[in-house]
């Protein structure tokens, strides 16, 4: 059996760029990422650049932009004052932990947005900190980060109530990891979290730059695909008459038919490669509305 061992590291980037160069080449399976750092790193500038997401993430009640929040599992600051107790009564104890997985939420899911984040667990033996956790899954390129981040300001919050330790050493596990260009990090696009009504204003208006920023918002790769807004705005087009080109009308409605199918596809476990295929051809209809917007009443 080998031992474990932690790398230490004085910059959280290390573990970033550790987790991308694995994942390069395609989806890892069991990721193992093991770090150990001093406690004057949760302060640092790697830390305070993700740590408003991070806030986000752990929040009882998910913000606006987010399908779901980690705290909302895990029952936010009641989960954390929990570990504390724990911790402060046993620091060894083996039931100080965050737990995010529940078989309700996996049963029927189908492709609905759940957390991959399942389980923190601390300890203090002497003077380490151990936070170790476990992902079903993790995108290392725009996520990671924020869940290292939330890794430390949990850490953090060890520290402040109990003691000053010498070293933290986080252990993460992933399932599966990979590295997925322009991911949305299951954050809602901003189309799709306006009402018909506020749509329908900026299409009879013709506001292209407006249009043109909700449609490149809407190629980044979702993990929950929401099609409402993109619903909305070629209905509202729809009553607008010739306000919009042919050319315009059929790219959106295409975009439209291929976020439907890959949404289809996705619920299904349909093949990874397959999926992104379509993927490609979708971001390319949508590339063509939004040329077809900048070409304005010229277009065809």
């Amino acid at each position: 059996m080998v031992k474990l061992q932690y790398q230490p590291i004085t910059v959280f980037d290390t573990i970033i760029t550790d987790a991308r160069d694995a994942c390069s080449p395609g989806p890892v399976h069991n990721l193992v990422l093991a770090y150990e750092f001093s406690p004057d790193l949760v302060n640092s500038q790697f830390i305070k650049v993700h740590e408003t997401k991070a806030e986000e993430w752990q929040t009882d009640h998910p913000p606006t932009n987010l399908f779901f929040s980690h705290g909302q599992y895990f029952h936010g600051e009641d989960g954390i004052q929990y570990v504390i107790r724990e911790l402060k009564a046993k620091s060894s104890s083996r039931r100080a932990l965050l737990s995010l997985a529940n078989m309700d939420t996996f049963i029927n899911s189908g492709d609905r947005a759940i957390p991959s984040f399942m389980i923190a667990q601390f300890a203090i033996e002497s003077d380490v900190l151990y936070v170790t956790e476990y992902f079903r899954a993790i995108e290392v390129g725009s996520f990671l980060p924020i869940n290292v981040t939330e890794a430390v300001l949990l850490a953090k919050r060890v520290i402040e109530a109990i003691r000053q330790p010498r070293v933290i050493r986080l252990l993460m596990l992933a399932f599966q990891a990979h590295l997925t260009p322009s991911f949305h990090c299951l954050e809602k696009a901003a189309v799709d979290m306006l009402k018909g009504g506020e749509i329908g204003v900026v299409v009879a208006q013709k506001n292209a730059a407006q249009l043109i920023e909700w449609l490149q918002g809407k190629k980044w790769f979702e993990s929950e695909i929401d099609t409402h807004g993109l619903e909305e705005v070629l209905a509202a087009i729809k009553h607008c008459g010739d306000l919009y080109s042919t050319a315009f009308r059929s790219a959106l409605e295409q975009s439209l038919h291929a976020l439907f199918e890959i949404k289809k596809m996705r619920s299904s476990s349909s093949l990874e490669s397959a999926i992104e295929s379509r993927r490609r051809q979708y971001v390319e209809l949508v590339d063509s509305a939004i040329a077809e917007l900048r070409r304005g009443p010229g277009g065809s």
